[in-house]
């Protein structure tokens, strides 16, 4: 069974309270952070369309805001250098016709 298939059928059974799924910018990996306890999270690796999955560990709620803040930023960065790139490139492409 494909893992989106397993993360489908768990919500399906116990709701979907308690879980997050964090994409991976430029992968098309998720991190899976399911509540264990008020301030304890447990997290897994994982390709929605594979059926590996990797258990990263435990952590605190703490650690999970950061985590989740990290892959935001890297993400925001990300599209705002491709941006950048895009608008060069233009500028570029733009003088040549001229």
């Amino acid at each position: 069974m494909k893992n989106i298939d397993k993360l489908a059928k768990h919500i399906k059974e116990n709701g979907k309270n308690g879980i997050l799924v964090h994409s991976i910018y430029g992968t098309g990996q998720w991190i899976v952070a399911q509540r264990i306890e008020k301030d304890k999270w447990t997290l897994m690796l994982m390709k929605p369309m594979e059926s590996v999955t990797y258990s990263l560990g435990t952590v605190s709620h703490r650690q999970h805001l950061d985590l989740w803040e990290e892959l935001m930023e890297r993400e925001v960065k990300e599209r705002v250098t491709i941006l950048q790139r895009s608008k060069e490139l233009n500028k570029i492409v733009s003088g040549s016709t001229n």
